[in-house]
């Protein structure tokens, strides 16, 4: 005997009791007659007495068979009002979802972005945790998160990954950093100038650049502030206290209001990946929960259409 109840045992009982026949409790349960009669009699010898009383034409309740009825319909009931909440739940946009995601993108993109989202569902409630570490997702009981990652690289986790949109960096400064630099023309005329860097890239002061045209270089500056977060740079840029290279959707208000200058355009360091990470081992969009699957497809339109846009492409329309 094992350490669980037969809760299926119950259950079937229980509808064999209402029913009043192994065939009618069968035909109910979308099993065979004979598939009912084994759970029954598995249950009976696994308490060591009889629930019914069998004959070929009449199905009465023991002293015992009666006794468990009760307690055996409210078995049946909570689990059918289990599945069919879980149903519900599934194929209706409702609930909480706690969602992961770096510092700036999460306050310059998703921010924004989200009040369209949470307006167009009111059931659904976010619990949003930012930060620009590597969290643990399991052990902080999150269902998604973002995450962004160089080139099209898949990021290391637990669940399954779908591509939001993806960006470039930018090589920028302030516009009295930019006229003390005088001509620069190539990467390579930067060399050594200060750098504001970003603390989780591979080599913060070693740059890779790729121009609109494939040519491809490298620099590398001479660190004045190094941080974990674009945010703490931004201020420095401003500041004119060097050259930094950060990703374009973190830079597009300052670019767009002239408080820093682009370098080198025509050259952007790494092309990122945007990512929603959804936990749990083998989860496809047919299996996760209502709520995620349409903040999924939100997100998808909602970041292509802003992060994906071309930044010189829209200076060009303002023109």
């Amino acid at each position: 005997m094992t350490g669980l109840p037969d809760l299926e045992g119950w259950a079937v009982f229980a509808r064999v009791a209402e029913s009043g026949s192994f065939a009618a409790a069968a035909r109910s349960l979308g099993l065979s007659a004979p598939t009912v009669s084994k759970i029954m009699g598995r249950l009976e010898h696994r308490l060591g007495t009889t629930l019914f009383q069998r004959s070929a034409r009449h199905l009465s309740l023991t002293a015992e068979g009666a006794e468990c009825l009760e307690r055996a319909r409210r078995i049946l009931s909570e689990g059918e009002g289990l599945e069919a909440e879980l149903r519900e739940g599934t194929a209706t946009p409702r609930g909480l979802i706690r969602l992961a995601a770096p510092m700036t993108f999460g306050r310059e993109v998703l921010g924004p972005a989200l009040p369209g989202f949470l307006e167009r569902y009111p059931d659904i409630t976010l619990d949003m945790n930012l930060d620009d570490g590597v969290v643990d997702l399991l052990a902080g009981r999150f269902e998604a998160a973002v995450r962004i990652t160089s080139g099209l690289l898949r990021p290391a986790v637990s669940g399954q990954a779908f591509l939001l949109c993806r960006s470039v960096t930018r090589f920028v400064c302030s516009e009295q950093f930019r006229a003390r630099l005088g001509e620069v023309e190539n990467p390579e005329d930067l060399a050594g100038q200060p750098g504001l860097l970003y603390a989780n890239a591979p080599v913060p002061d070693f740059l890779r650049l790729k121009h609109e045209d494939g040519r491809q270089a490298s620099v590398r500056l001479k660190g004045r502030v190094t941080a974990n977060s674009g945010d703490m740079l931004l201020p420095a840029i401003r500041a004119g206290l060097g050259i930094a290279l950060l990703p374009e959707f973190m830079l597009r208000p300052d670019l767009e209001s002239g408080r820093v200058v682009e370098v080198l355009p025509g050259w952007t360091g790494a092309e990122l990946s945007v990512w929603f990470i959804v936990t749990g081992c083998g989860a496809t969009r047919t299996q996760m929960s209502a709520r995620l699957r349409v903040l999924l497809a939100y997100l998808e339109r909602v970041l292509g259409e802003i992060v994906s846009q071309d930044y010189s492409a829209g200076q060009e329309k303002t023109r």
